[in-house]
Parts: C-alpha cells; sequence; structure tokens
C-alpha cells in the first residue's frame, strides 16, 4: 500500500525550524612561528625568572630556538535564547604547540555564559584582568620580545566567575572571582589550601575610543611562592601567600603614530613567619609607526626593578612588521637587554644580552 510522504513535510519542517535559526559558531585560529637566537638574554616569564633566581639558578639563556608563539584554535560563538533579553555566549579555545617541544594543546580562554541587559556573565578560564589592561600597548606581543619578561600580571587563571558591563560610552567595567578549590599550596610543613570563594578575584576599568586606550586594573591572588630557605641557602622554600598586582596601562593614536605605556606594582607576601614582603615595580613605553599600508615600524622599552627579589631586568626592542595579507604577516626584531641579579644565596651576575628573532603570523 502506498502511502503519501506530504503528511510528514510539517513534522520534518518543525524538526528542522530550531536548527536553521540557530547562529553557526565561528572558528578561528593562529599560528605564530619564529626562529628565535639569544645569548644571556631571559627567555622565560617573569614568574619564571623569579622562580629560577630564587632557587638558585640563571635565568638567562643562549642558543637557538625555533619557537610556537601563542599559536591556537578555538570555536567561539553567541545566540539569541527564549528567554527575552538573553543571548548565550560560548568559546573553547586551546593554544596549539606548533614546533613540537611541549604537550600538542593546552586550555586558554574557555568558557559559557549569558550576555544580559546588565552585562555578560559567564564562567570558565579567563585571562586576570590585570593581563586584560595590557590592550595593545604592547608592540612586541606574542614574540620572543613579550612584555611578560619584564610583567609579572601576564596570567590567565582557572575557575573563574566573570561580569563584564555593558559599555557606558567608552567606559567598560570588570569584575573576576575564583575559588581555589582546596588545591593545596606550599611545602610542607608550610603548606595551606585554598578554600574561600575568592582566593582570586579583581576589578578592572577600560576606555577606548578611536583614539584614546586607557585602563586600571587590581588583582588579589593567595598562591605559592618562592622564598629563600633559611635553613638550607641559596635553596627556596615553597610556601603560602598573597599576591597583589596593580597595572595602568595608556595607548594613543596620532595619525599613523600608536603611542603606549603601561607601569605595573607587584607585592608578594609570603604566610611565613619571619619572611620578608617583596615588592617590585615594571614599567614599559612603546611606539608602532605605519610608514606604509603593509610596512610597520616598533620600538618598545621596558624594565623591571626588585631589590627584594634580587633582579633588575631592562630591555630595549625594534623591530617592523610587513604585511603580505589581509591575514598574514612576517615581522623581525632585535633586541637588548642588561640583567642584573643579586640573590641572597650567592647567585650574583650582571650581564648584556642580545635576542634576535624572525617569524610568521597567519590568522583564520
Amino acid at each position: 500500500m502506498k502511502r503519501s510522504l506530504w503528511p510528514m513535510v510539517p513534522v520534518v519542517m518543525a524538526v528542522g525550524l530550531p536548527m536553521a535559526v540557530q547562529a553557526a559558531p565561528e572558528f578561528y585560529g593562529r599560528i605564530n612561528v619564529s626562529l628565535d637566537h639569544v645569548g644571556d638574554y631571559p627567555d622565560n616569564k617573569l614568574s619564571g625568572s623569579l622562580n629560577d633566581i630564587q632557587a638558585g639558578d640563571n635565568p638567562l639563556g643562549d642558543g637557538w630556538f625555533l619557537e610556537s608563539n601563542a599559536s591556537r584554535l578555538g570555536v567561539r560563538g553567541s545566540e539569541p535564547l527564549d528567554v527575552a533579553g538573553l543571548s548565550v555566549i560560548y568559546q573553547l579555545e586551546v593554544g596549539y604547540d606548533a614546533d613540537g617541544d611541549n604537550d600538542t594543546f593546552n586550555t586558554r580562554n574557555s568558557f559559557v555564559g549569558l550576555d544580559t541587559p546588565y552585562g555578560k556573565v559567564f564562567a570558565g578560564r579567563y585571562d586576570s584582568l590585570v593581563k586584560i589592561a595590557e590592550g595593545r600597548v604592547d608592540q612586541f606581543n606574542n614574540t620572543a620580545a613579550d612584555l611578560e619578561n619584564q610583567f609579572y600580571g601576564q596570567r590567565r587563571n582557572s575557575n573563574t566567575l566573570n561580569w563584564e558591563s555593558p559599555a557606558f560610552g567608552a567606559l567598560t567595567l570588570r569584575a573576576q572571582v575564583g575559588p581555589g578549590e582546596d588545591d593545596e599550596v606550599g611545602d610542607p610543613p608550610n603548606n595551606d589550601r585554598k578554600t574561600s570563594l575568592t582566593d582570586t578575584y579583581g576589578l578592572s576599568a577600560t576606555w577606548v575610543s578611536d583614539s584614546l586606550y586607557g585602563a586600571l586594573a587590581y588583582e588579589h591572588s593567595y598562591l605559592e611562592i618562592d622564598v629563600p630557605n633559611p635553613a638550607a641557602p641559596p635553596a627556596s622554600l615553597a610556601v603560602a601567600g598573597d599576591l597583589d598586582l596593580v597595572r595602568a596601562a595608556l595607548g594613543v593614536k596620532l595619525g599613523p603614530w600608536d603611542l603606549g605605556a603601561m607601569v605595573e606594582q607587584l607585592r608578594l607576601d609570603p604566610d611565613l613567619s619571619g619572611a620578608s614582603r617583596s615588592d617590585g615595580t615594571s614599567y614599559l613605553v612603546s611606539a608602532g609607526y605605519r610608514m606604509t599600508p603593509r610596512l610597520t615600524l616598533k620600538a618598545q622599552a621596558a624594565r623591571f626593578d626588585s631589590d627584594d627579589l634580587g633582579l633588575e631586568n631592562t630591555t630595549a626592542t625594534g623591530g617592523a612588521d610587513y604585511a603580505l595579507g589581509r591575514n598574514t604577516k612576517v615581522y623581525g626584531l632585535v633586541s637588548l637587554s642588561d640583567a642584573k641579579i643579586s640573590y641572597p644565596g650567592g647567585l650574583n651576575d650582571d650581564q648584556d644580552g642580545t635576542l634576535a628573532s624572525v617569524g610568521m603570523e597567519h590568522k583564520f
């Protein structure tokens, strides 16, 4: 017996209709690979450099390196929900190790949340508000001369709850908290556990207009801190402690010029009887000049200074980007450094360093 399929058409359309109105997610990525040569140049993040020094090791590196610089893959999107005024927002992003030295993937900014009339609320792993305050001030972002060599606040926090306000004209406010999830910090017997909803918390305000960028951010964290081990110098001892960071950034566009400045105050306060608080300050000034639609010249100077932590490091960097297409560029840079290391355990060094790097970046 033959049956007509026409009665099924409304059912098929009804089932398929919700899929038809859903917004397609955006797949995106970036591959950035460079060939670097360093000679007595800081080749780690500032946080890693301080850990090296406090363990009695020299953080200055030498040699040739092929590096993957923040290469990534991601999916993101948003779509309206049935409840008026609400949209779901989501992002899944992983770092991709294009040169094969480390694990292939690692979690970058990944979250799910809601866009509401009162701002965006979302949860997951996300940049600290101090890191976000950087804006585009760093002319050598995602290269071997990235400001992370002089600024401690380049952190991405796990287990975060975030709020981002609607734009009040050019002004946006942000807040972030993160529970420690009972993680243990420090070595026995000086260890502790993170048990608060606000083991990490931060606040920031940013101003973004066509010609002016400004940001002010604060973050507090309870984390593991390396301090000199009084029982076995020059070894270090891991203890629980408080980290406080304050960052201010300013960027100005003047015709073909992009000018920037940033300062950050660091305070580490170990939770250990007899251990002293450590302070440090980071500075940066930068300039970019769009000589042609394809060619941009860049210069930047940065410094980290802390007698308490036994490190002074100054860098001066110059370079250029050349656009091969809308999403593809090649770049080159040369950076000079002056590092003075003085650790109570006996590590003392004063070295002038060099960095030369050429690389290529493609976005998709």
